[in-house]
């Protein structure tokens, strides 16, 4: 496992290099807009598995889905909308705050940030958050990784941490890292998306097809670019594309989690 990371690591420091002045731009998808600041949050933050989290749902049921968010964080946003619709189907949800307070400040330059929370290190932090669901009578988790939480996600998935797993416009993760994967694994795409292209994901796809005991289930999303699940405005195109979406995540933990 930790051969992987440092290999995984020496590829992006290559891709660092390469990119010195990377910025993050996802203004041309008018989808990065926060929630309206009435959203009511139904949870609340609190210290678990030695980070903060933001923590909705039963505190009884005994399975949980962790949602690992993009680059900008778990501050209050759509992440923690999404969180609470998890929760409301029952499922006891943590939303890590894996950048500990240091979340990526839009159009700032990127790979200075990187180089502080590489998202091949994300996964020593996802454990104990695991070990730490198990203890309080957790048997089954799911976990969901958004963009940057995509790469976290898919090394999880990778040994018996989590039950399923969903990945969503997922950046930094590689062909291999889905070879890797031992858990039913739901991909999601956009059509338009410049950072995990459809090309990509077809790749992905292909793979997973080569995996027939691995139950997956890929797709690609007509018409959205990257960050449509978590980065998306008020307009009634980019709110019907995001709820399927986040249907389609509650689907696959419904049928991976609860039978």
């Amino acid at each position: 496992m930790y051969l992987t990371i440092k290999v995984n690591m020496l590829f992006l420091g290559l891709f660092l290099l390469l990119n010195t002045n990377l910025s993050l731009d996802i203004s041309k998808n008018d989808a990065n807009i926060e929630m309206s600041s009435d959203y009511c949050e139904k949870g609340k933050v609190q210290r678990f598995g030695g980070l903060d989290c933001y923590i909705s749902g039963p505190s009884h049921s005994e399975t949980a889905i962790v949602l690992i968010t993009d680059v900008f964080g778990f501050a209050p946003s759509h992440s923690r909308e999404i969180a609470d619709k998890v929760a409301a189907a029952g499922y006891y949800t943590v939303v890590p705050d894996f950048f500990r307070g240091d979340p990526y400040q839009h159009g700032a330059h990127l790979t200075p940030w990187l180089k502080k929370h590489a998202p091949e290190e994300g996964i020593k932090d996802a454990i104990p958050i695991i070990e730490a669901l198990k203890a309080r009578g957790i048997t089954k988790i799911g976990v969901a990784g958004f963009c940057w939480g995509g790469k976290v996600a898919a090394d999880l998935s990778k040994y018996p941490y989590v039950e399923a797993t969903v990945l969503l416009h997922p950046t930094y993760t590689t062909t291999e890292d889905i070879q890797g994967d031992k858990v039913p694994i739901s991909i999601l795409g956009g059509e338009k998306d410049t950072y995990c292209k459809p090309e990509l994901v077809k790749e992905f796809e292909n793979v997973l097809k080569s995996k027939p005991k691995v139950d997956s289930f890929v797709k690609i999303v007509p018409g959205v670019d990257h960050g449509w699940t978590l980065r998306y405005n008020s307009s009634e195109f980019a709110l019907k594309k995001a709820a399927e979406s986040h249907n389609d995540m509650l689907d696959w933990f419904e049928m991976h989690l609860r039978y």
